[in-house]
């Protein structure tokens, strides 16, 4: 598919479907075919002709065919079969119990041929004939007693325009009431006056609390990612930091060991020696030991 200007263009083989609105399926061959909302429809191309095929839903088929060509809309139970030259404008709608409606609508000018998938029955029904089938079944065709297609849109409604009304001419009696008695007039004009206050009158006040929080940022409307690797001309700037030297210090002293005095050097005390420290030192006299 491809957009072209408000829609789409749909080639062969395209499934389409409708939301909570119609939709439009416009041919380049002239005509439509206006999907129901809720509803799905396939188009495919066969030959000169078009193939479609719907489900449970409505479609409502609105186009001419000029040459002796034939299209086909498959239901879940039948094949319907339009024919040209002829003009082709009707209602078709499938529901979930099986049962197919066909109702005419304003310029249906030709007669569509409805064949069985699962049978042998075969109908015709006239430019002008509504009918019911039941149960996929061409036997009995029933009157047709409830809407068939898409549903109608709702009404537009025109308001009217209200004439304002003229103010009564100024008379003496008038001129000289009692501002209590005076009438105010209203007027539909966009720069007349407001109508002066009566003694007494109520006015509506509502109270409707103000909350300011500054805390709440506001957000960006949009965040944008760049890579700086696919820029041209960029770089990263490394700023430069100078280096740390470390500075030896003395060990810091409390004051009270700077008021003590040092502490003079004790001498080692000699040893007393007995007497078998007094003989062996004899003996290592002698022996220079």
């Amino acid at each position: 598919m491809q957009l072209a200007g408000s829609g789409m263009n749909v080639l062969s083989g395209s499934e389409l479907s409708a939301g909570i609105a119609p939709a439009t399926l416009k041919l380049f061959r002239g005509g439509q075919v206006r999907i129901c909302p809720r509803s799905g429809l396939s188009v495919t191309a066969n030959g000169q002709g078009l193939m479609l095929a719907t489900g449970a839903g409505a479609v409502e088929v609105d186009y001419q065919l000029n040459q002796k060509v034939a299209d086909v809309l498959i239901t879940p139970d039948f094949n319907v079969m339009m024919v040209g030259p002829g003009t082709f404008h009707f209602a078709l709608g499938v529901n979930k119990r099986g049962d197919t409606c066909v109702k005419p609508l304003p310029g249906n000018a030709s007669e569509v041929t409805f064949t069985e998938l699962l049978g042998t029955g075969v109908y015709k029904a006239q430019p002008n004939q509504s009918a019911v089938f039941q149960g996929g079944k061409l036997e009995s065709p029933a009157a047709l007693t409830s809407e068939c297609g898409c549903p109608p849109g709702p009404p537009v409604v025109q308001a009217e325009a209200q004439p304002s009304p003229t103010p009564a001419p100024a008379t003496e009696n008038n001129t000289n009431a009692k501002p209590a008695e005076r009438v105010a007039v209203a007027s539909n004009e966009p720069t007349s006056p407001l109508p002066p206050d009566k003694p007494g009158q109520v006015h509506v006040q509502v109270d409707a609390p103000f909350v300011f929080s500054a805390r709440s940022e506001p957000r960006p409307y949009s965040v944008a990612k760049v890579q700086f690797s696919s820029l041209p001309n960029v770089y990263f700037v490394q700023e430069k930091v100078d280096p740390v030297v470390l500075i030896e210090k003395q060990p810091e002293v409390s004051l009270k060991a700077e008021a003590q005095p040092p502490k003079p050097e004790e001498k080692p005390k000699k040893e007393k020696k007995g007497f078998m420290g007094r003989v062996k030192g004899f003996f290592g006299s002698l022996f220079h030991r």
